[in-house]
């Protein structure tokens, strides 16, 4: 027994403990480093979430803003019946080398024009009888009308480019840019091209410059001008020479357009522009209106009836129509005919709003949404400010067995396709 006490008390301690380690997290240094890391995420975080908020939109480049452009208007030109007789009293003889000064003068004048031009060449792709497919390619001459702080803006003739799926102009430097259509007038055939200034260098954007729009209604037959551009099918052509008349008149849908004529031979794909001696820009080579008897000559749009589309064109608004051929009935003819002042419609398209809308050859447009209608500029005036879709109020007289009666008929707009 007392053996076995004794192995019992070998067994005993008095006190037994453990040391146990402090945690990781509660040793001073670590708390402290733990503390300024926190702060920091503290501070940081808002200066973060500010920084992703606005960083974005500071490295976000601004918009650029587009600048309207505007063609300045004309001003009213005052008809004069009585011109003074000129007499020659001198004979003046011209040498060969007069002559080579006069076309050197010219061709310096065309050098300057040529800068306000370029070439665009439309691509289009189609499939042959055996679904094969092809490419062609057609050119035209396109004229710089201006630009709006974002595009360059081109104006050419809208059936050579209506199908071009690619778009190239070459400018007076040969540099070349590609170009979209913007917006386009079937009715008169013309279009706006758009070309990005960025992809037109600062060397090219230092040499072309912009057209120089001059007045066709100050022209008279018998004036000498150049046609530039492609007047002879190719571009980079020139030609002299002079007016046969300024007092034709196309009939278009809504309006007419005076029609310059000239002594010129006209090639078949030809396009360009007529330029008086001071290199302003008089007509737009046209052949969808031709005067009777000289289909044989180049013919022209007055510039001054196309300067109110080509500033909706390139502002990209919509032309649009209502689809009469008309003419205007004068208050001479008024008192003579006994019928209203207005506008005598001879002709209405098939498929127009205005045929929709039940209109006839032989009533008499006296009025359009309140406003007076005494000739087809009123008509064209108004339908410039309307856009694609609007409804107007048409008034017509229409000739009864005795009288004319008044008819309000509601046209609605549209842009022809």
């Amino acid at each position: 027994m007392v053996e076995e006490k004794g192995k019992k008390g070998s067994d005993f301690s008095f006190i037994q403990e453990t040391i146990k380690q402090k945690r990781f997290y509660q040793n001073k240094v670590v708390r402290k480093l733990i503390w300024t890391i926190a702060s920091g995420v503290l501070f940081a975080l808002p200066v973060f979430c500010v920084m992703a908020f606005f960083l974005p939109k500071l490295m976000e480049k601004p918009e650029p803003e587009i600048v309207p452009i505007t063609i300045p208007e004309e001003e009213p030109v005052e008809e004069t019946y009585e011109e003074q007789p000129v007499y020659i009293t001198e004979t003046v003889s011209m040498e060969l080398e007069d002559y080579k000064k006069m076309y050197q003068q010219l061709i310096q004048i065309s050098n300057q024009v040529e800068k306000s031009l370029v070439n665009v060449s439309a691509m289009t792709v189609d499939t042959d009888w055996f679904d094969e497919t092809y490419t062609s390619q057609s050119s035209v001459c396109g004229m710089l009308i201006g630009d709006n702080g974002v595009e360059l803006l081109i104006l050419t003739d809208y059936g050579k480019v209506e199908h071009g799926e690619n778009l190239l102009v070459t400018f007076y430097d040969h540099t070349t840019a590609s170009a979209v259509l913007k917006k386009y007038d079937r009715n008169t055939g013309l279009a706006v091209l758009g070309v990005n200034l960025s992809e037109i260098t600062e060397n090219t954007r230092g040499i072309i410059l912009y057209a120089d729009l001059g007045s066709s209604k100050t022209l008279r037959s018998g004036e000498p001008v150049l046609a530039i551009g492609s007047p002879a099918g190719s571009y980079d052509s020139l030609l002299f020479g002079n007016l046969t008349s300024v007092s034709q008149v196309a009939g278009i849908y809504d309006g007419s357009c005076s029609v310059l004529t000239t002594d010129m031979v006209k090639a078949n794909s030809g396009s360009g522009v007529l330029v008086n001696w001071n290199g302003q820009i008089v007509g737009i080579l046209q052949d969808h209106y031709e005067v009777t008897g000289q289909k044989n000559t180049i013919q022209a749009y007055g510039i001054s009836d196309m300067k109110n589309i080509i500033e909706h064109l390139s502002n990209n608004q919509d032309i649009v129509y209502m689809g009469i051929i008309g003419a205007d009935v004068t208050t001479a003819i008024s008192e003579s005919e006994q019928i209203p002042v207005g506008v005598y419609v001879s002709e209405v398209a098939m498929d127009s709003p205005a045929i929709i809308a039940g209109v006839q050859p032989g009533d008499i447009i006296t009025s359009i949404s309140g406003q007076p209608v005494t000739n087809l500029k009123d008509v064209s005036a108004i339908l410039l400010k309307c856009s694609n879709g609007q409804s107007i109020q048409v008034i017509c007289q229409r000739p009864d067995k005795t009288a004319y009666q008044e008819l309000t008929l509601p046209v609605e707009l549209k842009i022809l396709e």
